[in-house]
């Protein structure tokens, strides 16, 4: 037996399957055919098989195969003057293939066109390849769209089922295909790696931008859900996790997490907020008035020349602990006529002491809320490329070398 194989396509990893077109080929000898010349070879039509006795062979991994019957029924009939006779057909079949996912789309399966006796046990008759792995013609010129055929191998042996009858011949073609990630690669894994960035952009918006640093963070959560989505629904479902669905679920734990991470800085902001309305000066300022004289508790009293204008110094050293110290002055006008001097020393006060609290407000609080933004920014990206390099040299470790099956 020999065979020219002359394609292989729609290799689906949802029906575990592919469809192989072959130019199958058996030869054997029937002395009752033999003639006395024996320099030249008879070509018969081929609807002479049916007169003629041929093997009961068949397709045991074929869901469905059929021989190709245009213009007329692909298949030729050779006789040579000894009695040796060449059966050729055209067929094509969708065989079954076990495929081992868990390093898609980094992977490689091993698949097998398989052909045996339907009928006669292996007392009848028995298959052989004409030639071993020479026997195989045409691998080395396919062209497959995301695959590459590797090794290749062919075997002799009997049926892998048990039967009242006995066994049965059996042969066997395998090979090996390497997918090639390229299309994954812009397909998935680039797209996925750009949203992971995309969301880091948010660590570098001001934390009071909340619209634009929550809809940023929403937006790649649910892209990067979609993208998973789209991969999931071209694959099988099975029970164990793939090399892409450890990719996408990390990617989506990073854009997930960078979300959090503006949790954290505005649940931190706002304590923030909280923690600079309620400060004030340390010893509280009260005005008295003692008959003509007006006096301040912790204030530099400075009168000009001639006793008509008083400028009253608020002199503050706000402790910031870490952050430093920040000295703030006001500067209290409280010269007015002596009637009205208690009245417009008040107002004064009081507008002075908003400038305090608005300078108050600006001295940045210990472990600022843009600490964890700032951290962020350089660990995020080291995290995320850490786990890439983690990830290929993993995943492309052929950790599991072919070999033939017996």
């Amino acid at each position: 037996m020999s065979m020219t194989i002359s394609s292989i396509d729609q290799i689906s990893e949802v029906n575990m399957d592919y469809t192989i077109t072959v130019f199958l080929r058996q030869y054997w000898k029937d002395g009752r055919l033999a003639f006395s010349n024996a320099n030249q070879s008879l070509s018969l039509d081929g609807r002479l098989a049916e007169k003629l006795w041929v093997p009961d062979t068949f397709i045991p991994n074929a869901k469905e195969s059929f021989m190709h019957k245009v213009t007329v029924d692909n298949r030729l009939i050779r006789l040579d003057p000894d009695g040796g006779i060449l059966y050729g057909m055209r067929i094509t079949a969708k065989a079954a293939c076990d495929m081992d996912l868990k390093k898609y789309p980094m992977d490689s399966q091993n698949c097998t066109l398989e052909f045996e006796s339907y009928g006669y046990k292996t007392d009848d008759i028995i298959f052989h390849w004409k030639n071993g792995n020479a026997s195989i013609y045409g691998v080395e010129t396919l062209k497959l769209q995301q695959f590459i055929i590797g090794e290749y191998n062919v075997i002799e042996g009997t049926s892998r089922y048990e039967s009242e009858e006995g066994q049965h011949s059996n042969v066997r073609f395998c090979f090996k295909l390497h997918r090639q990630a390229f299309y994954f690669i812009f397909q998935t894994y680039l797209p996925a790696t750009l949203l992971v960035v995309l969301s880091w952009v948010s660590f570098w918006i001001n934390s009071e931008a909340v619209p634009a640093r929550v809809a940023l963070g929403i937006t790649t959560v649910l892209t990067m859900t979609t993208l998973i989505s789209g991969a999931r629904a071209t694959m099988p479902k099975i029970s164990y996790i793939k090399a892409i669905d450890v990719y996408l679920i990390t990617c989506f734990l990073f854009t997930f997490a960078a979300l959090v991470e503006y949790a954290a800085v505005n649940f931190r902001s706002s304590r923030a907020k909280a923690t600079r309305r309620k400060m004030s000066v340390p010893e509280p300022i009260c005005l008295q008035e003692e008959g003509d004289e007006v006096s301040m508790k912790k204030l530099n009293n400075a009168e000009a020349a001639g006793g008509s204008r008083v400028h009253t110094i608020l002199d503050i050293d706000v402790d910031n602990g870490n952050a430093g110290n920040k000295k703030v002055q006001v500067d209290v006008d409280t010269s007015e006529d002596e009637g009205d001097r208690p009245k417009k020393m008040g107002l004064s006060f009081r507008n002075g002491m908003r400038s305090f609290m608005r300078q108050v407000s600006q001295v940045p609080l210990k472990g600022g809320v843009a600490v964890i933004d700032k951290y962020s920014r350089w660990l995020f990206p080291i995290s995320y490329s850490l786990f890439n390099i983690f990830y290929y040299v993993y995943y492309n470790e052929p950790w599991v070398k072919w070999t033939a099956p017996n």
